[in-house]
């Protein structure tokens, strides 16, 4: 969007430092300034932007939005608080869009359900969403900034890691529409608990008056007009024959046979998610099912890879025990009856409710067939424990390379990774296929 300097002056109750330029986007970040750009100078709990504005003006920034006048502001904003004047921008620039703006929120699936929405809106709209996964404060706020403000719709990713913060998002996003992936404990270290958490999500209904769509088998869901999907009768829009292949996912929809290039069971309930809403917003199914069948998901999300006589399974990217489900329960369709090894890592952030989720992946273990299960970090001690319970081989390693030296020795056909972002397990893979490794 284009802004005046003046005109933020204005929105934000600040005042004009320098020469009134027109600014057109927003970054936070110096190291990554356009031309003509507005640099935000938000102080962080490593960084303060306003030891870069000087960065960010000789990098083409037109204007600055700060605390105070710094040496290198040639022209800018000055305004008491940052973060609470880069809200107020945000709110001024999603009251003058006149199209649709679409929320995506959940546990998990979040990031795989709004990018197939962008690429189904895509073929209908102009559209705009979030590069990666923006989903905070600081994300929404560039998404939509960043927007020419012309288009027809917007699709926002709404995340939280601790209370209030959807409904902040939600008040500044006012999204017409809701879509929910799967929900349930997440973050929980911010939240408090898993009933916190599916709470936390459901307050951004009381920002939007359209249409409201909710997995078969969300809890405690609230008394409002919404609808269900699912894989069941009780489902207003009803997928059947869920397979997996090892070329991706399908499903029938409404007369149509979906197809999804990714074998997981979690990118079949995002698709139907998407072609479900599609419906309502009357986008003709066969144009979703073509969309779909070439969708191009984000890195580390059940990536394949063949190594020698064994398949590696890469889901490395994130971890919560709705997406360990999803894993193991892929796993099992996919590869029934191969022997199957999970380099499992602490699932973080789950606070007071830690222990029980750890032991719970155990149990799930068991359940879906795993094979064998290597431990790494703290908690996935417990998991271990839990799956030797029912005579699984399990043990704790401790560093990379003692995963790294066992996966070829290995007897089995299929090795799976899995664990929080910090946990960083997608090392173990690198180093697995660095051939430097092997003399």
């Amino acid at each position: 969007m284009r802004f005046k300097l003046s005109e933020i002056a204005r929105i934000t109750g600040g005042y004009l430092v320098g020469e009134d330029k027109e600014v057109r986007g927003v970054t936070v970040d110096s190291r990554s300034v356009k031309v003509g750009q507005l640099f935000v100078a938000l102080k962080g709990d490593r960084h303060d932007g306003h030891t870069f504005v000087a960065d960010a003006v000789r990098k083409g920034a037109a204007g600055v939005l700060a605390r105070r006048v710094v040496p290198g502001m040639t022209a800018g904003v000055v305004v008491e608080d940052v973060r609470y004047a880069l809200r107020r921008l945000v709110a001024y620039a999603r009251s003058q869009f006149g199209g649709q703006v679409i929320a995506i929120l959940g546990a998990v699936g979040k990031t795989t359900t709004k990018e197939m929405m962008l690429q189904v809106l895509r073929g209908f709209y102009r559209v705009r969403g979030p590069i990666k996964s923006y989903n905070n404060l600081i994300g929404v706020a560039l998404t939509i900034l960043n927007t020419e403000g012309n288009e027809d719709v917007w699709v926002l990713e709404l995340g939280t890691n601790r209370l209030g913060e959807i409904s902040e998002l939600s008040s500044l996003a006012r999204p017409n529409h809701v879509v929910y992936t799967k929900l349930g404990p997440e973050h929980l270290e911010g939240l408090g608990s898993t009933y916190n958490a599916v709470m936390e999500e459901y307050s951004a209904l009381r920002y939007t008056d359209g249409f409201v769509l909710v997995p078969e088998d969300a809890p405690i869901f609230p008394e409002v007009p919404h609808y269900r999907y699912g894989f069941s009768e009780k489902s207003h829009f009803k997928g059947e024959d869920l397979t997996l292949s090892k070329e991706g996912v399908s499903f029938r929809f409404r007369g149509f046979d979906f197809f999804v290039p990714y074998p997981h069971v979690g990118f079949g309930e995002n698709a139907l998610a998407v072609a479900s809403f599609s419906l309502l917003f009357g986008i003709p199914l066969k144009d979703v099912q073509n969309a779909l069948k070439n969708f191009k998901g984000q890195p580390m999300r059940m990536e394949r890879i063949r190594w020698r006589d064994k398949i590696i399974v890469n889901d490395a990217y994130n971890s919560n025990p709705l997406s360990v489900e999803g894993l193991l329960r892929s796993l099992s369709l996919l590869y029934r009856g191969k022997r199957i090894l999970l380099v499992f890592g602490d699932m973080l952030e789950l606070g007071k409710e830690s222990e029980r989720w750890h032991r719970w992946a155990g149990e799930r273990i068991c359940r879906y067939g795993i094979s064998e299960v290597i431990g790494f970090g703290r908690w996935a001690r417990i998991t271990v424990e839990e799956a030797k319970r029912c005579g699984k081989k399990g043990w704790l390693a401790s560093e990379y390379g003692q995963v790294v030296e066992y996966i070829p020795r290995w007897d089995g056909e299929v090795v799976a990774i899995k664990g929080s972002r910090a946990m960083k397990l997608e090392e173990i893979l690198s180093n697995l296929l660095d051939p430097s490794n092997y003399p």
